[in-house]
């Protein structure tokens, strides 16, 4: 091929009326192929609940740990309430002064 085939505007095939012909036509149903895809693209998302999330991905692992976060914060607050006396707040002995002064004295 010599150096002015290669040039654009005087390339063989781009001067031949029908090879006009048949790349407007691939060019138009190229365009109609990528239409459609589009297409099918958006109806698959609106199918899916939108449109936002990555293919695969749940909201129910989220949904999931938001619940377990608030059970567990409404158990440690039930256990708090209902505990008489914590782990902490136990003397090291178990009697207190007046206790042992009574076992003292009584025996």
């Amino acid at each position: 091929m010599d150096e002015e085939d290669r040039r654009i505007e005087t390339h063989p095939d781009l001067v031949d009326p029908n090879w006009q012909k048949h790349a407007e036509l691939d060019a138009w149903l190229g365009a109609k192929k990528e239409l459609k895809k589009k297409r099918r693209r958006q109806r698959k998302a609106a199918a899916s609940g939108g449109g936002y999330r990555e293919p695969g991905s749940s909201r129910w692992p989220g949904i999931a740990a938001i619940a377990g976060l608030i059970v567990l914060v409404v158990a440690a607050v039930t256990v708090n309430a209902v505990q008489e006396r914590g782990v902490n707040e136990t003397p090291w002995f178990p009697l207190d002064e007046s206790q042992i002064t009574r076992l003292v004295t009584d025996a």
